[in-house]
């Protein structure tokens, strides 16, 4: 009994302690909410309050952005000038080459070949020709001619023979049967003029002009033939076409370096010289932006292989097929070319081919246009509106206006607003977040 009350005595002045800690912890809480609610009310009636700007004119310039690769530029590729064999590679990717520099030497035999039967071919042609451009005195000609006039001579010679027949027939001086056989041997010599005739019309239809013609195109194309293989001959040297650095042909159109003992075909890729002052930027564009890309439109380039540095240029060329969707695009695509400007020494050392490109394309600027905020603008086109505070009164109107072209830091506003105007907005009230 002593021990249990000793417990009870022990235990009991803790109790008040303990109340009262858990009414200051209770307390400081209370106070804690307070304070953050209130602060969140201030704060959201900072983010709400009425904002305002006062309308200005300055120049504006709507751009897209697309990722690009540089390229060489027109009038730099090199390529198998025919049908041949590589005997000796005189270059190496990479490095720079001079204007006229030997790059490729061509195995010229088997164009010999067929330099000597394309000669061969001109003379034949050239023969028969020349043989079609005096048909009419020709030998085809002239036989048929001379056959002509024997059959007619033949046929004089029956007609006499005749008539002297038929003068001893009525004297009775031949028998019948001798005047019968010399009625027919003359229709066997009249038959045989008439064939001789047939012969000689052939003969000279044989040179007419139909004929004449299809010789001529055939000489005149063996020319051309015996032309482009002479001047093939002269290409069997390929020299560098402009100065710059050689490079490898698109992965697509060549599988590897081209060596020495290589088949190659007339056109071919070779490589691509590179030039400082004719480099290009490829690019593609959706489908959604390809109208809004024209040649001409200025363009700046950068990219992570030559930090610091923006090269300027201009769309040459938007392609005007589109490429399908594919599983890596969902849209179409189309493929455009912009020309960069000459680069400066400093950034022909850094500015490669190959290299990716961040590629910023001006697709509409206006030196004096009126922009407003926008955050400014309620609704969408063609039913935006705006708020306007008159200056006098302080009385806000809606006006109606219509947008032009939208870049994240303004809109353009083609009417409805004049500068020294001042738009009103609210901007919408932040969503609370719940303390965890």
């Amino acid at each position: 009994m002593k021990a249990s009350l000793a417990l009870k005595s022990i235990h009991r002045p803790r109790k008040p302690v303990m109340l009262a800690t858990l009414g200051l912890v209770t307390t400081v809480a209370i106070v804690g909410v307070a304070t953050l609610h209130r602060a969140g009310q201030a704060s959201s009636a900072a983010a709400t309050e009425e904002q305002r700007a006062v309308i200005q004119r300055r120049p504006f310039v709507a751009s897209l952005s697309v990722a690009g690769t540089i390229a060489p530029g027109p009038g730099g590729e090199v390529t198998a000038p025919f049908d041949g064999t590589i005997r000796s590679v005189e270059f190496v990717y990479g490095e720079r080459v001079e204007p006229g520099q030997v790059l490729v030497v061509f195995d010229a035999a088997d164009l010999r070949a067929r330099r000597n039967e394309a000669e061969a071919a001109v003379l034949k042609s050239s023969q028969t020709a020349a043989e079609f451009a005096d048909w009419e005195h020709g030998p085809d000609v002239s036989r048929a001619r001379r056959a002509v006039a024997l059959a007619e001579s033949d046929l004089q010679d029956a007609d006499r023979k005749i008539d002297e027949t038929k003068s001893l027939l009525d004297r009775g001086l031949v028998p019948r049967n001798e005047y019968d056989a010399a009625l027919r041997q003359r229709q066997v010599q009249e038959a045989g003029l008439a064939m001789a005739r047939q012969d000689l019309a052939q003969a000279l239809a044989r040179g007419g002009a139909t004929p004449r013609r299809a010789a001529g195109l055939d000489l005149q194309n063996a020319r051309d033939r015996l032309a482009e293989l002479a001047g093939e001959s002269a290409s069997a040297v390929v020299r560098a076409p402009i100065g710059g650095v050689i490079v490898r042909p698109p992965a697509d159109k060549a599988e590897a370096a081209v060596h020495a003992g290589q088949q190659m075909t007339r056109g071919q890729l070779i490589g691509a010289v590179a030039s400082p002052g004719a480099l290009m930027v490829t690019f593609q564009l959706g489908e959604t932006d390809a109208n809004r890309v024209r040649p001409g439109q200025p363009v700046t380039v950068t990219g992570t292989g030559f930090p610091g540095m923006m090269l300027k240029g201009r769309v040459t060329a938007v392609a005007g097929e589109a490429t399908p969707p594919s599983a890596g695009s969902p849209i179409s695509t189309v493929a455009a070319l912009a020309r960069l400007e000459p680069l400066s020494p400093q950034q022909a050392g850094a500015v490669r081919i190959g290299m990716t490109a961040a590629v910023s394309i001006q697709i509409y600027a206006n030196p004096s246009a009126v922009i407003a905020p926008p955050a400014a603008i309620q609704g969408a086109a063609p039913n935006a509106t705006v708020s306007v505070r008159d200056p006098a009164g302080g009385r806000v109107r809606t006006t109606a206006v219509r947008i032009g072209q939208v870049a994240p830091d303004g809109v353009e506003i083609l009417s409805g607003l004049r500068p020294g105007d001042v738009v009103v907005w609210t901007p919408p009230p932040p969503v609370p977040t719940t303390a965890s």
